[in-house]
């Protein structure tokens, strides 16, 4: 049996759902925002800027909130730099990624108020189902990576 192919998180939006049981998670989602604005802060420092697409992974999403909270400080800390420079903000295109077990339905299903949140933005979300033991994207298409606790799973970098 294939582990990547039957190894996901508890479906759904019930009581015992990964995506009502990941409070631990969401913490740590929470406390590496400062983190994630300084790495955000610094890619756009280097000649990268400014930029009419970013291209923004998450890698091992699951379908709980953490990945809310990585998304919103990835468009604000590239808002902010927006206002400092005097320049528009870039199209935004976000790829979620996780084994095809994952619930990807309710995933998507929780991101409606975030797309509210952000209408006025160009942003683009689409899921990237797969191992990423493998390839997933096109060579120089990924701005900037992140996983909050998949990439332990690492083996190499492919």
């Amino acid at each position: 049996m294939d582990v990547k192919q039957v190894l996901f998180m508890s479906k759904g939006d019930g009581e015992h759902s990964y995506a009502q049981t990941s409070t631990y998670t969401q913490k740590v989602a929470s406390l590496t925002k400062p983190a994630i604005a300084s790495t955000v802060d610094s890619l756009l420092e280097e000649g990268f800027f400014p930029c009419e697409l970013l291209n923004v992974a998450d890698l091992g999403c699951a379908s709980g909130p953490s990945v809310v909270t990585f998304m919103s400080t990835v468009i604000e800390s590239v808002q902010e730099k927006c206002a400092r420079s005097s320049c528009p903000p870039p199209e935004f295109q976000f790829y979620l990624n996780d084994l095809p077990g994952n619930d990807f339905n309710t995933l998507f299903n929780s991101l409606s108020n975030f797309s509210r949140s952000y209408e006025s933005l160009s942003c683009f979300i689409m899921g990237a189902p797969g191992s990423f033991h493998g390839r997933l994207f096109p060579r120089n298409c990924v701005h900037l990576a992140h996983s909050s606790y998949s990439v332990h799973w690492l083996s190499q970098v492919n």
